[in-house]
């Protein structure tokens, strides 16, 4: 029998009755969730979610070259 973990979230709001400090997470397993203690509001973790795609590089590199400075 697997064991439910539970977890207050502090400073979060519920989605639905926007009642704040009053979600837990819940963990079992592998399985996480949020719940609101006050309405019941009920909501799986994703079990994918997609990586940030890294920004295109540009098609040229600009290299700025200074000129030394020669004193007066």
């Amino acid at each position: 029998m697997m064991t439910i973990k539970r977890r207050f979230i502090a400073g979060a709001k519920c989605p639905k009755c926007q009642a704040m400090d009053r979600v837990v997470m819940l963990t079992s397993g592998d399985d996480e969730w949020i719940e609101c203690i006050d309405c019941g509001y009920s909501e799986n973790r994703p079990t994918h979610v997609d990586e940030p795609q890294p920004p295109a590089a540009p098609d040229e590199v600009g290299v700025i070259q200074f000129k030394p400075r020669h004193p007066k």
